[in-house]
Order: structure tokens, then C-alpha cells, then sequence
């Protein structure tokens, strides 16, 4: 494929104009050639602002074969037969997340993507942001010595009716913004995913769908990842704590506190079987000062790292290798699965 890749974007709302138009239109490397939406206002304004041709339905602009790569950005129970139907008009594809609404659907359309033999990119895009990566780093320096708990907190309080509180349409804060998190949780894991516990509540927004949720992943390495994403909670929580054998760290995103030791640096334990002078808790005998460090650092990687469209034009550019594959996002789907499984709010494969 040569640059510029053509792109059409298939839904304008907040993700597909705010989020894929404004990134595209300032790369060089893509050119967005066609947009595709019901309401003619929007189509009209990409018109104006894009100068790219405007059609009302995926069907006709894949008829006029304009694109190389197509971005699938309509409402999430509509992913799985936008992206297949992209995928059999031989297009790569971008899918918005949650990339389907069932594990059935998933499959679907990692089945077409490689019949086409095709490209499908999930837009799972926090694999790419600082605090993201951070997180990987103070993991894999093991500066909090093992790392057996992650906790993870995206709230706050807002009361909604838009289309996502719906079930019909895949809505719910599982689906929506369950998805980067989920995905964050099983990329620090460090081992499959072997158990998943969750409480799904429909406490105060409109419609039918979940606005508080609570999911517990365990990894096979005994890891425990704990995530609540709510638009219930009045009151703020570090965004991330991690606590590890010789330390923990909080976050809000943007720094982080640290308190560490090294246990090189401490004598060895041993455990007294007899009565405890004093009567009390700690290291029998003496006074156990471990010589903590306390930190603040910024919520940063240390090494610089690209964007998800960086990836998208590597891959279809130059033969780079894919960061997230879909077989990742297939697995955000059945954790997700997992969690909704026997509770209303499960969703049904779409329709095709």
C-alpha cells in the first residue's frame, strides 16, 4: 500500500469525528477520502471541513470502493456487521471499542478478516497512553518487589440518557469505557486470565443498562486485578494502585506516589513459635525499621512510544508488526462476557 492511506470514517458522533477525524486530518500518511453518516447536518460539516465525498449508509460508499482502510465508529451493537461488511469489500478496518458485543461476534469478524486476508485494528487506544506504558515499566522494574494486586478506579458522577444506556444498542459503562480498562487489567496480568468475579449495578442514569460496575480478574500467577468504572461515585479514588511485596504505588493519571524498600538491604525473618514479649504485633524482640523510600514521579514512561495510528500506517506501510491484534480484543470480549453472564445486562450478538 502507498501513503496517503484513503480513509472513510463510518459514523460522526463524539468517537468518529472527535477522536478518528482530528487525528487523521492532521497526518500525513492518511487522507480521509469519504465519511459516512445518517444525519445530514454531520454530513454536511465533513463536507465543508474535510472536502471528502458524504454518504448516508456503509453500503453505498463500499460500492464506490474509495477506500483502502474504513473506520468503524457507529454505535457498538453495530461493530461486528459494519467491520465484516468492510472486510468482505476487501478493506482493512479500524473498529471502535468494544470491537463486538459477544464473543460469537468477535469470532465473526476475526473469521473475515483473515478470509479477506485483511488487516482488522481495534481502537483498544490506552495500550498507547503514558500512564498505561508507566504502569508497565514500574511492573517490570520490580522496584515494589512482586507485584500481586492492581486496582484500578475510573469514576465519578454524571447522570446520562444518551444512546449508550441502552441495551439494544450495546450501551452500558461495561461496553463503553469497560473496554480500555479490561484490556489494561489483562495486559498486566502477566498470565491468562483463569477467574472472574463481578457486580453490575443500574443505579441512576436512563435507560436499561449498567452505570456502576466492579470486576475482580485473577491471573493464573495468583494476580489479582481489581476495576471498578462507575459514573455513580460522587467522590474521587487514585485512578491506579499497585502494591507489590516491598512497596505500593497510587496514581491519578498524571503522578504517582511510590513507597519501596529494598529487602536486600533488611536482615531475614524467621517465624517464633512461643509467647510474644509485650504482648504485641511485629518482629519479636526488636524494633523492625525497614528503610522506606518515598517518591514522586510523573505518571510517564521513560522511553517514548508512537500513537495508534502510528501502528495502523507501520503496519499497512511498511510491514511493521500489529500492538494490538484481535485476538487481545477477543479477549476483552469474553472477560466482558464473563462478567455480564447471568445478570440482565448481557448482551446478544448482532444481527447481520
Amino acid at each position: 500500500m502507498t501513503s496517503p492511506i484513503r480513509v472513510v470514517v463510518v459514523g460522526l458522533g463524539r468517537a468518529g469525528w472527535d477522536i478518528h477525524v482530528n487525528q487523521l486530518k492532521a497526518r500525513s500518511d492518511f487522507t480521509v477520502v469519504g465519511c459516512v453518516d445518517p444525519l445530514a447536518e454531520r454530513r454536511a460539516q465533513a463536507e465543508t471541513e474535510m472536502k471528502c465525498e458524504t454518504f448516508a449508509d456503509l453500503k453505498t460508499v463500499l460500492r464506490a470502493k474509495l477506500a483502502d482502510l474504513v473506520v468503524v465508529a457507529t454505535r457498538s451493537v453495530d461493530h461486528a456487521p459494519d467491520a465484516i461488511a468492510a472486510l468482505k469489500a476487501g478493506c482493512h478496518v479500524v473498529c471502535e471499542k468494544p470491537m463486538a458485543t459477544t464473543l460469537k461476534d468477535a469470532d465473526a469478524m476475526i473469521a473475515a478478516a483473515k478470509a479477506a486476508k485483511r488487516k482488522l485494528f481495534i481502537h483498544q487506544n490506552y495500550r498507547f497512553h503514558d500512564d498505561s506504558r508507566h504502569l508497565r515499566e514500574i511492573i517490570d522494574s520490580k522496584v515494589l518487589g512482586e507485584v500481586f494486586e492492581i486496582r484500578a478506579r475510573w469514576v465519578n458522577y454524571a447522570r446520562r440518557n444518551d444512546w449508550q444506556t441502552l441495551r439494544k444498542n450495546g450501551g452500558g459503562v461495561l461496553n463503553n469505557t469497560g473496554p480500555h480498562l479490561v484490556d489494561t487489567m489483562l495486559q498486566l496480568l502477566d498470565a491468562p486470565c483463569v477467574g472472574v468475579w463481578s457486580d453490575l449495578k443500574h443505579l441512576k442514569d436512563a435507560g436499561d443498562c449498567e452505570d456502576h460496575v466492579k470486576v475482580i480478574l485473577k491471573g493464573k500467577n495468583g494476580r489479582v486485578c481489581d476495576l471498578e468504572v462507575s459514573t455513580a461515585v460522587a467522590l474521587p479514588s487514585p485512578k491506579w494502585t499497585v502494591l507489590g511485596t516491598a512497596g505500593a504505588m497510587t496514581s491519578d493519571g498524571e503522578t504517582s506516589k511510590l513507597r519501596y524498600y529494598d529487602p536486600a538491604k533488611v536482615p531475614p525473618i524467621a517465624p517464633v513459635d512461643g509467647a510474644v514479649p509485650g504482648r504485641r504485633y511485629g518482629v519479636v524482640g526488636k524494633k523492625d525499621e525497614l528503610p522506606w523510600v518515598d517518591e514522586t514521579r510523573p505518571a510517564k514512561p521513560t522511553r517514548p512510544g508512537g500513537s495508534f495510528y502510528d501502528n495502523v500506517a507501520g503496519v499497512l506501510l511498511r510491514g511493521e508488526k500489529m500492538v494490538v491484534l484481535p485476538e487481545q480484543a477477543r479477549e476483552i470480549m469474553r472477560v466482558i462476557g464473563l462478567a455480564k453472564k447471568g445478570t440482565p445486562f448481557e448482551d446478544k450478538p448482532a444481527r447481520r
